[in-house]
């Protein structure tokens, strides 16, 4: 089950990252949101691995 929800956590974390660069490209936000949603995707794909690996 580890190993299951750690590959849903990257994937989700892998098309999350570059559809919040496309928004900001078309419809613009303030500039602190990418690094701080880079910070969060790191964050979560960490996690991520850290649960397949953990899980067998």
């Amino acid at each position: 089950m580890k190993h299951r929800l750690g590959i849903l956590l990257q994937v989700i974390t892998l098309a999350l990252l570059p559809s919040i660069v496309i928004y900001q490209l078309f419809f613009g936000f303030r500039l602190i949101i990418m690094p701080a949603s880079l910070l969060v995707g790191i964050t979560l794909f960490s996690i991520g691995t850290w649960l397949r690996e953990s899980g067998s």
